[in-house]
C-alpha cells in the first residue's frame, strides 16, 4: 500500500539492539525453526544481521554481510546463508534523535565552463541523541554515561566498579512507528559510536543533554516495511 503521511514527533522512537546466536541456513528450516520455534510461529520475525551469504541463491542477494534482514519468519535462508536474530530495546532515557547527512561538493569546472560546475562526493553523517539523565538508566554499566567514564556503585550489598565501556551500538532509529497490518513501518538502521555526553542542572528544568553519534562499520540503512 503505498501511503502518503506527514510524520511528526510521536510517531518515532529509538532502540538498540543486540544480537543472538548465529545460525546456519540449510534450505529447509525457516527463520522461525531456526529461532527455536515451530514453523509459522513468529519466533524468527524481526531483523536478522547478516553474516555470510550463501555461494549461490542465497536469501540476502542483494544485501551485504552486515546489513540486517526484515524476516516475517517464514522465510527459507538457503545452505551458507548464515545470520543473526536481533533483540532490540528501546532507549529509555532518549527524548529525541536527529541524523544529518551532506555530501562534498567536487568542483569540476573547465576552462571552456562560464559556470562553475560541480559533483557529488563522498556523503558525511552525523546524529544527535537527546537525553533526559534517569537514574538505573543513564549511569547503568554499559550505558551512556559508562561510554566515557568510570561508574562506580555503591548500594548496601557493596561496591561496583564499571571500567570505561565504549563500543559500537547498534542503533534503530524508528521514524514511523506502528504494528498496525497494512501500515509502513520507516527506520534507518546501522552502527554508531558516541562521541559526547553532557551533564547539567538548572532549576526548574529536566537534566537533559545531547550525546552526539557517527557511524561506523556498514553504511546506514533506510528501511520502509508494509506490515502484513
Amino acid at each position: 500500500m503505498n501511503e502518503e503521511l506527514t510524520l511528526i514527533g510521536d510517531d518515532c522512537n529509538l532502540e538498540t539492539c543486540e544480537f543472538g546466536p548465529e545460525k546456519i541456513g540449510d534450505a529447509t528450516k525457516s527463520f522461525d525453526e531456526l529461532a527455536g520455534g515451530a514453523a509459522a510461529s513468529g519466533a524468527g520475525k524481526g531483523l536478522w544481521l547478516i553474516t555470510a551469504k550463501a555461494a549461490t541463491a542465497s536469501l540476502f542477494d542483494d544485501f551485504e554481510i552486515g546489513d540486517v534482514f526484515p524476516a516475517d519468519g517464514d522465510e527459507v535462508p538457503a545452505t551458507g546463508d548464515k545470520a543473526e536474530l536481533a533483540v532490540e530495546t528501546q532507549m529509555a532515557d532518549a527524548s529525541g534523535w536527529s541524523t544529518t547527512m551532506t555530501a562534498s561538493e567536487v568542483e569540476t569546472t573547465k576552462l571552456k565552463h562560464k559556470i562553475k560546475k560541480y559533483r557529488k562526493g563522498k556523503a558525511d553523517a552525523e546524529g544527535t541523541i537527546s537525553s533526559i539523565f534517569t537514574l538505573g538508566v543513564t549511569g547503568e554499566p554499559g550505558a551512556l554515561a559508562n561510554q566515557f567514564m568510570k561508574v562506580v556503585k555503591k548500594t548496601a550489598s557493596g561496591i561496583t566498579v564499571s571500567q570505561v565501556n565504549s563500543h559500537p551500538i547498534w542503533l534503530k532509529g524508528i521514524i514511523r512507528d506502528t504494528d498496525v497490518a497494512d501500515n509502513v513501518y520507516a527506520f534507518i538502521f546501522g552502527q554508531i559510536e558516541l562521541f559526547n555526553i553532557g551533564f547539567a542542572g538548572k532549576s526548574g528544568e529536566a537534566q537533559g543533554y545531547d550525546a552526539k553519534f557517527r557511524f561506523t562499520g556498514n553504511d546506514p540503512v533506510y528501511y520502509e516495511l508494509e506490515l502484513a
